[in-house]
């Protein structure tokens, strides 16, 4: 004969009677389903629905702390590979590369090569040294060399820009993964917002 041990309904606090090798029964009171846990020093009966939500919220919670954590560290990354395409100007400033600057860097600089060269030349065709010919060259120095920092600062500007996207599109991919909204206290800051805050 199987042996019964009494315990109570964990949702409607009736009596049970559960034979002791059960790990699931029904309460006849309210009809819940329960499980039957035993421990060292108790056994007592817990609602099959209460758990599932119970395992589903922690679930959940889960899910949000490492998405909120998977976010965190993106802006992170992100932040430090911002750092690297910063440029210094003369008077120390940083700022972020941008094409408009990259062009009118150029055109200063060759606007300069270009009045250095014709002054230059107009001066040295009236000295009779030979050596004083490569003075204009310089201005021509200048007109390749201001060229040259256009081109790199714009491709630096187009890379800046390519890679500001895919950190917008791993990050939407991230807060897509479980919900369209964005996790409280997770909202971008501005300086990542904003491509040109300084």
């Amino acid at each position: 004969m199987t042996s019964v041990e009494s315990l109570m309904c964990n949702s409607c606090g009736a009596p049970l009677q559960v034979p002791t090798n059960a790990n699931f029964i029904r309460c006849n009171h309210c009809q819940t389903q329960l499980q039957i846990t035993r421990g060292d020093n108790a056994t007592f009966t817990e609602s099959i629905e209460q758990l599932n939500q119970t395992t589903e919220a922690l679930r959940d919670q889960v899910s949000r702390l490492t998405q909120q954590q998977q976010i965190a560290d993106l802006d992170r990354q992100w932040e430090f590979q911002r750092e690297e395409f910063m440029v210094t100007g003369k008077n120390g400033h940083r700022r972020l590369p941008t094409e408009g600057g990259a062009l009118v860097g150029g055109v200063v600089g060759v606007i300069f090569g270009l009045i250095w060269t014709i002054v230059t030349c107009g001066i040295t065709s009236q000295i009779p040294f030979p050596i004083a010919r490569i003075f204009p060259l310089f201005g021509i120095a200048i007109i390749a060399g201001g060229i040259y920092s256009a081109i790199q600062a714009s491709t630096k500007a187009t890379e800046y820009r390519a890679a500001y996207a895919q950190y917008l599109e791993q990050r939407k991919k991230l807060l897509n993964q479980n919900s369209s909204e964005e996790p409280t206290g997770k909202t971008m800051p501005e300086f990542l917002t904003n491509p040109h805050c300084q």
